[in-house]
């Protein structure tokens, strides 16, 4: 992608809006430092921000020597959840996933 200022080429890199932390990508001049995103950096964007939108905040409680979180009632509902069932769970990088099957 060519800059819309200086017309040099420009390089895809990525950023993160501190204040949510969302990595996205961008493409940046190196020559005078314009910014710019095309539509589908644009559309990953947005679809980040749809999913957080979603997100529910949850606190941790201690369980014996453990650590657990409720999960609400719309999430039980939504992936059949149910006392017994099995997930899995792993770290990437800073986030919790849970993979219910």
């Amino acid at each position: 992608m060519k800059c819309n200022k200086c017309k040099k080429q420009m390089q895809k890199t990525k950023d993160v809006i501190k204040e949510d932390n969302i990595e996205f990508d961008i493409y940046e001049c190196k020559h005078c430092g314009e910014r710019l995103m095309d539509m589908k950096q644009l559309h990953q964007l947005a679809n980040k921000y749809r999913k957080l939108k979603k997100a529910q905040e949850v606190k941790f409680t201690k369980w014996g020597n453990s650590i657990a979180v409720r999960i609400s009632k719309n999430f039980v509902n939504d992936l059949k959840i149910r006392p017994g069932k099995a997930a899995l769970m792993y770290k990437d990088g800073q986030e919790l996933r849970i993979l219910v099957g």
